[in-house]
């Protein structure tokens, strides 16, 4: 009579039994189909992994119902310690209306010049975040944004002259990660050229710029990175009642498949209005308008000046909140002429360390991008 098996038995025994429940909880099960999508659909994105590996049925709903998630994005929020390397990286997913925490880590740059390297993260949900080379000339308030597979650094240099506008780009699909010089930025834009003044959005093919200043005074132009030219600047007239443009993204293209801009700004009695603007007509269209109680929350608690309010988007949804890292954050979809929103508070690990810098992203996770942070595997 055998008393004990061997390693390599035990091990065949346990997957024989493990087989056995898949088959019988897969058979025996009463949630499948319709009624197993439908619960499916109520269950955060990530806890969604785990029910790849029960049965063949709750693989097939589990995926379908995190594909379908994949036209609304997340908001990606980072958290720098002034202290450390390590920070904290926070982010938000619309469907299960919950907030997720990783670590994330950015690597000490090598000291080789005076000019210190970018560091970036290179998918959504990178954990730790990708070193760059240094770009050719200094700067400390540059726009910046991602043209295709293309890294663009517009104005914020730091030297005096006629390099004030210099534009600079990078190819990430490019092994060898050289920055070459482009055509700057207009003249006419020479003193406001930097990120404080204006505001920046990026699509496939093309980097815009936005002066942040009044709506009946601010211009726009931008950079066709197919021509490597810059567009005339144009006068884009929002409204008298507009105090300031705080922010701009890229909105759903048109039918024709041309881009479409989405214009965030504060009204003289305090409100924040939403227009949509196709760029080459200039045709504006009113999406919509957060009433001046909602920008109160966003500029936090006991604050009396209007908030440097950010956006970032994809498609029609986006997220709206307070660049300096305080107050309320608000989840807002628009189309069709139409805008819904609502608070979603703030991640509680902001409280770790309240002077932070807070750095804002918005992003679809694939969900190969989920498999590589949480360590499911899927396939």
């Amino acid at each position: 009579m055998k008393i004990c098996e061997t390693p390599a038995e035990k091990d065949s025994h346990r997957k024989r039994n493990f087989g056995g429940l898949m088959l019988n909880m897969e058979r025996e099960s009463p949630l499948q189909g319709d009624v197993l999508e439908s619960i499916l659909s109520h269950v955060p994105t990530i806890d969604l992994l785990p029910a790849l590996h029960v049965s063949t049925s709750w693989r097939r709903s589990a995926l379908s119902s995190i594909r379908r998630r994949q036209h609304r994005p997340w908001l990606l929020i980072h958290l720098l310690s002034r202290r450390r390397r390590r920070g904290l990286f926070t982010a938000y997913d619309p469907y299960s209306h919950s907030w997720h925490t990783l670590p994330h880590l950015i690597p000490s740059p090598p000291i080789t010049s005076h000019l210190l390297p970018l560091a970036l993260p290179l998918q959504p949900l990178a954990a730790t975040w990708s070193l760059l080379p240094p770009p050719l000339l200094h700067r400390r308030d540059a726009l910046i944004g991602l043209v295709g597979s293309r890294l663009i650094l517009a104005g914020g240099v730091c030297d005096l002259g006629d390099r004030t506008c210099a534009v600079e780009s990078l190819s990430l699909d490019s092994s060898s990660f050289v920055w070459e010089n482009c055509e700057p930025m207009p003249e006419s834009l020479l003193e406001s050229a930097a990120a404080t003044w204006l505001a920046a959005a990026a699509s496939n093919s093309r980097f815009y710029v936005m002066e942040r200043g009044s709506a009946d005074s601010s211009r726009l132009a931008w950079f066709d990175l197919a021509a490597g030219r810059w567009s005339p600047v144009r006068p884009v007239r929002l409204g008298s009642e507009i105090s300031r443009i705080s922010a701009i993204g890229m909105g759903p293209a048109t039918h024709d498949g041309e881009d479409r801009l989405v214009i965030v700004g504060l009204t003289d009695c305090g409100q924040l209005e939403i227009w949509e603007v196709e760029p080459e007509n200039l045709e504006i269209r009113e999406i919509g308008s957060l009433p001046a109680e909602a920008v109160a929350w966003i500029a936090g608690e006991g604050e009396e000046r209007s908030p440097a309010v950010g956006f970032s988007n994809v498609g029609g949804f986006g997220f709206l909140y307070n660049l300096e890292g305080r107050g309320e954050i608000f989840a807002c979809e628009f189309g069709d002429g139409k805008l819904s929103w609502e608070a979603i508070g703030w991640p509680p690990a902001a409280e770790e360390d309240p002077t932070a810098m807070v750095v804002f992203r918005c992003a679809e996770p694939t969900l190969e991008d989920l498999k590589s942070v949480y360590g499911q595997r899927v396939s």
